[in-house]
């Protein structure tokens, strides 16, 4: 059996919300790739009868327990305090923590002062990890549990963990399992939808656990696996990605990691072309995304920001004629927006977008959330409607994330890449 883990995140700033946690997740992360079993984690504030039950009943459930924050000099910094009630041990002034903290602050000329102690005050039988200026670590043993006491600061966190925690687990806990993992972007379809395809597949993967996280306008779907051994493991993933591809075929973004506009720009290298982008509704919102991506020069030219009637003539030639006849929100101005832009930049795709992003100015027949997305190539230009809902920022989003899915969906389609 693996080794069960729980972590506590310890500090009012976590379960107020002022903070977002960091370290539980890279710990969780970190240790489950290793094939330990995090089986709870649990935050709680700077309270001592708090963090003193969440040791305790912690030490029961769990062979190993991970805990973050509270080890500071300031006044609510109670974790050592804490760990001292819990488990009936004095509070010793370790010298040798003294004397390091000391040298430490010497050799970079920071002055000492006295507060400092406070980090050298520790329980009973602790041992201590390598000190900083003002914050430390250290571990004890109760009962058979192993306690790990780290840093709140994220940066601090980690390199006690990577460099004192995860070797002494890896040393001392040999029996675990090997687990590897797949984070497949999903757009398009919902989260019951995938659900509901995937079912019959994951039968067939005794060991696999699938978990469902919606990142908007994403969905995003984890697929773990435990096997004997790493060769196992990573056949198995494989197989079930050539499910996964087989049952929600192009919805699959990436299952690597990488964005849309990541996969967008290796395809647009991979086939040698490049993409201009005239936005309306977006306001810029599809250039900031391609330009994101380090070496996006290579395939795209520019993005024109034509929110005004005057800039979509100006700039892109839309007739004056087709804006005071169909509107802004049309497909023939839509049109005309991707060929101009395409025209322009002497790119091989011109997109363009344009819609009502709200909350004012729709109406019965172009209500808030329709948007029209064009696409101009070599072979002609297609345009198609959408109606978003949501607010004012994810009718952008979302119109932004379907215009990039789009050139995607056709750098895929080998109809409009013949001939290049």
């Amino acid at each position: 059996m693996a080794a069960k883990i729980e972590i506590i995140g310890i500090g009012n700033e976590l379960i107020h919300g002022s903070v977002a946690d960091q370290n539980t997740i890279y710990a969780a992360a970190r240790l489950s790739a290793l094939g330990f079993s995090v089986t709870r984690i649990v935050f709680v504030g700077d309270d001592l009868k708090s963090i003193r039950s969440a040791l305790k009943e912690a030490g029961k459930r769990a062979d190993i327990v991970l805990v973050s924050g509270g080890l500071g000099n300031t006044g609510d910094d109670i974790t050592v305090e804490a760990v001292g009630k819990a488990f009936n041990r004095p509070l010793v002034l370790h010298k040798g923590l003294q004397e390091e903290l000391r040298r430490y602050l010497d050799r970079r000329d920071i002055p000492w002062d006295p507060v400092l102690e406070k980090l050298a005050w520790l329980p009973q039988g602790s041992e201590v990890f390598h000190p900083r200026p003002k914050t430390c670590g250290f571990m004890l043993t109760e009962k058979d549990r192993t306690f790990f006491f780290l840093p709140g600061i994220p940066e601090e966190m980690k390199r006690v963990l990577d460099r004192r925690v995860i070797p002494y687990l890896l040393q001392h806990y040999t029996e675990r399992d090997v687990i590897r993992s797949r984070t497949y972007r999903i757009f398009g379809l919902m989260e019951t939808e995938v659900e509901e395809k995937l079912a019959e597949e994951v039968k067939a993967f005794p060991t696999l656990t699938l978990g469902y996280y919606p990142d908007f306008p994403e969905l995003l779907v984890l697929a773990s696996v435990k096997a004997g051994k790493t060769k196992e493991a990573d056949r198995l993933l494989d197989r079930f990605g050539e499910k996964v591809a087989e049952v929600l075929g192009r919805h699959v973004i990436s299952d690597n990691g990488l964005t849309l506009e990541e996969v967008l720009g290796e395809l647009l290298l991979k086939t040698k072309q490049t993409l201009a982008v005239a936005e309306s509704c977006t306001g810029g919102l599809i250039g900031h995304r391609l330009t994101a991506v380090p070496g996006s020069s290579a395939y795209f030219d520019r993005s024109l920001v034509v929110y005004s009637n005057r800039a979509k003539k100006e700039l892109l030639g839309v007739p004056a004629r087709v804006l005071s006849r169909y509107g802004a929100v049309s497909p023939q101005t839509a049109r005309y927006m991707a060929e101009g832009v395409r025209a322009k930049s002497k790119t091989d795709w011109g997109l363009a977008v344009t819609g009502i992003a709200g909350p004012g100015g729709g109406t019965p027949e172009k209500p808030v959330g329709m948007v029209w997305i064009a696409l101009a190539y070599k072979g002609g230009c297609f345009c198609e409607p959408y109606l978003f809902r949501g607010n004012r920022a994810q009718i952008k989003i979302m119109t932004a994330q379907t215009a990039l899915n789009r050139v995607r969906e056709c750098l895929l389609d080998d109809t409009h890449l013949s001939g290049r």
